[in-house]
């Protein structure tokens, strides 16, 4: 039996914890200015996009000595939007021809390179062309192979693809193995070792077997570890002898790189262009974004959706387990890995539900982001059921009984909805918004400007399913742009389809992720998706050029006004040694990340006599 005396000492501890609780909760609110979107005042570069001049073998080439870049293919396919993609990042002009035939019959400079979709090709007619043009001194891409029996039944191309000869027709690899000094993030071997990692061993494994000829340069194999040790163990060199898959020939006047696979039609390719051009340089000095940007789409959500579902999963509503747990381990994830998060805020995800969404919700997790800088976009994805401006029409009304409503600067898109973004952002609560992301399609720019005021930035990664491909594919981007739009999809979480959509699975999967593939790219900043738009429109505006003389690199740059701009020095085994104009952060072996604050910056070299030329 508790005395009186007791009792009355229970209850005034119990009202000063009370009191201080509130207190607590009272100065955590009046010290957060939760509902300023402090991202939105940075301040815009004025549209100014470089311009690119990209012509055809029709019209006069107004170039001279200047350098371009030449693509006989078909301009809309999508090896073609990814070279289009690619000169415009690198700041080159283009020409584009229809066939070689097309090109050589146009009097011309010496482009830089002569990028070549192969199904645009008649090796029967066209391959004396592609043998003149290494004669003349071209440097060639060809994207892709033709079919293996075409270069069986042709030995004039054998010889121009630098193929000594083909061992099997088709062969089935363990793996792939990426050599080092290509991509930036390094040597790979896309193996599985453990029965856990098979699930990421998505790359293509069937090929032609190709032996290319000596005195050719090869970058990426096909693995064939168990064929070789119990059957031709005698090889000494095993790498010279597996199926080669990209490789480069030389010859006395010219240089032939050759792709054999469908590694060139997606964002992939972009990178690989990238590398391929540093490899036929004395050095390579191009600009990048210098942004690492973390996409938590469809969360929070403001309504308990799916709420007899959630609470026997979790024995909790939806609101309190994206508050109490999932916003905890993001916290946890973001300080492990030094993440900038982008957090997609909508009122609903699932419209058909008749959860309606909280006030409260709202503030507190307004409150919880502030402190942790986490910028909040808008969510305008949404279930099937509704169209994107049946949503905005209705997520109105939540918005407008806000009083002092977070300014969001930034929003995610399903890609259908794209086409509907000039009638989206004539809503009120849409106006702010300058920058988009939305999924990835080879056929649309990475990087753009929509309209006047905002730009695109496409996902680039998904830290979820993360597989060998999307590796590769994340070694690309990061070398030819030192970016990345890294995507985490909650609404899985909320409309689960099986145990994998379960959070804690989800969570393990993104975890161990960005733990093993991100990491190595750490030496970019990480950015919330409003400072990377920032750097993205001065990215679009700058134009460049660089030369060497002896060990000094000069750097002219325009475009910029006064901003900041980043490039990347690749050398072949060069050091720098002194830089004035800039700072810089070694990336990897030979290759610089510099922060560039003038429009010149001069780079002397150490060890220039081991730069390949």
């Amino acid at each position: 039996m508790i005395s009186r005396r007791n009792y009355f000492i229970i209850l005034i501890v119990m009202g000063i914890i009370f009191v201080l609780f509130q207190f607590s909760q009272f100065a955590r609110s009046a010290g957060n200015d939760f509902n300023v979107n402090k991202f939105i005042e940075l301040e815009l570069p004025e549209k100014r996009p470089w311009q690119q001049v990209s012509l055809t073998v029709d019209d006069d080439l107004p170039w001279g000595d200047k350098e371009y870049t030449v693509f006989v293919g078909d301009k809309g396919s999508n090896i073609g939007s990814i070279v289009t993609q690619w000169t415009y990042y690198t700041k080159r002009d283009i020409l584009i021809a229809d066939s070689l035939t097309d090109f050589a019959k146009k009097e011309h400079a010496l482009p830089e390179f002569v990028i070549i979709d192969s199904t645009c090709v008649d090796f029967d007619t066209e391959t004396q062309i592609l043998t003149d043009m290494l004669n003349t001194g071209n440097s060639v891409i060809l994207c892709n192979l033709p079919d293996v029996s075409v270069i069986q039944n042709n030995l004039e191309l054998k010889s121009v693809l630098g193929i000594d000869f083909i061992k099997e027709e088709s062969v089935t690899v363990e793996g792939i193995k990426l050599f080092a000094g290509f991509l930036l993030g390094g040597e790979e071997i896309y193996e599985p070792q453990k029965k856990e990692e098979e699930k990421r061993q998505d790359l293509e494994l069937t090929m032609p077997w190709y032996i290319p000829t000596g005195g050719t340069k090869t970058y990426m194999v096909g693995v064939m570890d168990e064929y070789f040790d119990s059957v031709i163990e005698d090889y000494e060199f095993k790498n010279d002898y597996f199926p080669a898959i990209i490789w480069r020939k030389s010859t006395p006047n010219g240089q032939i790189f050759c792709v054999n696979g469908d590694y060139m039609s997606t964002t992939t390719g972009l990178g690989i262009l990238s590398a391929m051009s540093y490899e036929l340089s004395s050095y390579q000095l191009y600009p990048v974004v210098n942004a690492q940007n973390t996409l938590v789409i469809d969360f929070p959500l403001m309504a308990d959706e799916n709420d007899e579902r959630f609470n026997e999963i979790y024995s909790r509503s939806f609101n309190e387990f994206q508050t109490n747990v999932i916003w905890a381990s993001l916290m946890a994830l973001g300080e492990q890995n030094d993440l900038q998060f982008t957090c997609f805020m909508s009122p609903k995800y699932n419209y058909s539900d008749p959860a309606q969404p909280s006030y409260d919700e709202y503030n507190t997790l307004l409150q919880l982001f502030n402190e942790k800088d986490a910028e909040v976009g808008l969510s305008l994805e949404h279930a099937d059921g509704i169209t994107l401006l049946e949503k905005l029409k209705v997520d109105k009304d939540y918005y407008d009984g806000i009083e002092n409503r977070y300014q969001n600067s930034s929003a995610f898109m399903d890609l259908a909805d794209i086409d509907e973004l000039d009638e989206a952002v004539k809503v009120a609560y849409v106006r702010n918004v300058r920058t988009i992301a939305c999924d990835a399609d080879v056929q649309l720019p990475i990087l753009s400007y929509l309209t006047d005021d905002i730009t695109l930035q496409s996902l680039t990664s998904n830290t979820r399913y993360f597989t060998y491909s999307k590796d590769l594919m994340l070694k690309s981007i990061e070398t030819v742009l030192g970016y990345d739009n890294a995507k985490l999809n909650m609404s899985p979480v909320i409309w689960p389809e099986s145990v994998d959509d379960q959070w804690e699975n989800i969570y393990i999967d993104m975890a161990s992720s960005l733990a093993t593939y991100w990491r190595r790219f750490k030496v970019f900043d990480n950015t919330t998706l409003t400072e990377s738009d920032q750097r993205v429109r001065t990215f679009l505006n700058i134009d460049s050029s660089s030369s060497i003389d002896g060990d000094v690199i000069t750097l002219n740059v325009s475009g910029a006004d006064g901003n900041t701009t980043w490039f990347m020095l690749r050398t072949h085994n060069a050091k720098i040694d002194e830089i004035e104009g800039a700072t810089y952060k070694k990336v990897e072996t030979d290759a610089y990340l510099l922060t560039v604050n003038s429009e010149t910056v001069t780079i002397r070299l150490k060890n220039t006599q081991n730069i390949n030329n």
